[in-house]
């Protein structure tokens, strides 16, 4: 009897090193021809952007309101892969940070970068916890800081008030402009016009490819001058169904008079760019 059960180990072990190879042979090969790419994630009335590197970093801005990150992570990472190199909160409204928490929980996230932001809201004490508990590194926002993975980039525009003379959750949005494969792309949080004035009165370089749009379309934001200056080809708005009136009629037209090509996650899901 011992034999035999020596014997099924035996054939066990073969045959789970036989199909760990067949794993190696298809994942390994395709993870060499992983092409980076961002992928705007459809997480409802919400914000998520997901950076996947050619070398299998990643790094999460945002992550919606509830468990619904929790599907699209799994769905656009690798099922072996369970770490997040870098989670960027852009500010603490629920919509972008609500979904962060369960993102901790389950992710091994390498480092945070956020706001000095002051915030007692039951998100933040959660967000504050999980943070703490598994020890992850906090990096604060700072202009032109440059957030790295792989071969691709970011680099911060705006964070906190400066230059605005107002402090808000929204405008104190950390403001992204990325670099994936040669196409820029210009993520804006939820931050109003009062940044976006700011920006150009600064002279800041916001040309860019793609247009995240602020605020999931909100009428405070995406003006005619910043339309202009942006010049994008194309505008990604992240939104769900919702009582605010998101996306704004004013902001949509704005858009399509000039001929920019407009995707929403509530129609078209995910939205990837490569």
């Amino acid at each position: 009897m011992m034999a035999l059960f020596k014997n099924i180990r035996t054939v066990l072990i073969i045959f789970l090193g036989i199909v760990n190879f067949f794993i190696l042979m298809v994942f390994g090969s395709d993870m060499q021809s992983v092409r980076a790419k961002i992928v705007f994630l459809d997480v409802g009335q919400g914000d998520a952007t997901l950076i996947l590197a050619e070398n299998d970093d990643q790094v999460l801005i945002d992550g919606g309101d509830g468990k619904r990150i929790m599907d699209e992570l799994g769905k656009n990472m690798p099922f072996y892969d369970h770490t997040i190199e870098l989670v960027v909160i852009t500010h603490p409204d629920s919509d972008h940070a609500g979904g962060l928490i369960e993102v901790l929980k389950y992710y091994e996230v390498d480092e945070i970068l956020q706001t000095r932001y002051s915030c007692d809201t039951q998100i933040c004490k959660e967000l504050d916890a999980v943070i703490s508990e598994k020890g992850i590194k906090r990096r604060y926002a700072q202009f032109g800081q440059m957030i790295h993975a792989g071969d691709q980039s970011a680099e911060i525009l705006h964070f906190g008030d400066a230059g605005t003379g107002a402090s808000d959750d929204n405008n104190d949005s950390i403001v992204l402009k990325a670099s994936i494969n040669g196409k820029t792309i210009l993520l804006m949080g939820d931050a109003g016009s009062l940044v976006e004035s700011d920006l150009i009165r600064r002279g800041i370089d916001i040309d860019s490819d793609i247009l995240k749009v602020s605020h999931h379309g909100s009428k405070s934001a995406t003006s005619a001058e910043f339309i202009e200056k942006v010049s994008p080809q194309k505008a990604i708005i992240s939104v769900g169904k919702n009582k605010y009136g998101h996306p704004s009629d004013d902001v949509l037209n704005r858009l399509k008079n000039v001929n920019i090509e407009v995707l929403r996650t509530d129609i078209s899901g995910d939205v990837a760019v490569e």
